[in-house]
């Protein structure tokens, strides 16, 4: 099972000045990133970009005031699944740079009382974090920088994992990990990683 736990971009979110907003970077940058997605889409991708308008992006700000520079994030729908559909993210600024953006996604070992009923849970221990594009089920919210997942695991009663991450020092920092690791269908997440970032 993959489980995804934190992400690194290296922006940072802040009001966009009037004359950023103004200078009309926003249609080459959001062409950029389709442009650059068809031709460099992971190749566990299915779902194909036609529609620019579809495609959502979110204003940032990268680096320090003095050499700052205005940027897109831009979500491309990856994969449409059973049980999760995936995205993975460009970077598009107003110079033209496209930048793939990565997410270390913890993995974790559950270990059962009784491997053949999967309700009661010994423990649960994350055992490594490895980089990826693809986050699950993504919702970016632009007015607390921050992005949330919520990854079903394969299997009846409705198991899962939610991360939660934020903006901060050009960076997205883990807020919270979650894992509801029973069967059981009830939703009864225990947390693992909980970091008041601000």
């Amino acid at each position: 099972m993959r489980f995804i736990a934190s992400v690194l971009f290296s922006a940072t979110a802040f009001a966009l000045p009037a004359a950023a907003q103004d200078a009309g970077w926003h249609s080459a940058a959001r062409d950029k990133a389709i442009a650059y997605h068809g031709a460099n889409m992971p190749k566990d991708c299915n779902i194909p970009v036609s529609d620019a308008a579809s495609v959502p992006g979110h204003e940032l700000q990268i680096g320090e005031e003095t050499a700052a520079r205005q940027a897109l994030i831009m979500e491309f729908p990856c994969q449409a699944g059973a049980y999760n559909t995936t995205s993975v993210f460009l970077l598009s600024d107003q110079h033209g740079t496209v930048s793939e953006l990565f997410f270390p996604s913890p993995q974790v070992d559950v270990r059962y009382a009784d491997q053949a009923d999967a309700t009661v849970v010994e423990g649960i221990v994350i055992t490594g974090f490895p980089l990826m594009r693809e986050v699950v089920k993504p919702v970016y919210d632009s007015s607390s920088r921050s992005v949330t997942e919520r990854d079903k695991w394969r299997g009846p009663g409705d198991a899962y994992s939610t991360t939660q991450w934020g903006f901060k020092n050009g960076k997205f920092e883990i807020m919270l990990f979650a894992v509801d690791a029973t069967f059981d269908g009830q939703d009864s997440p225990v947390t693992l990683i909980e970091i008041d970032i601000w």
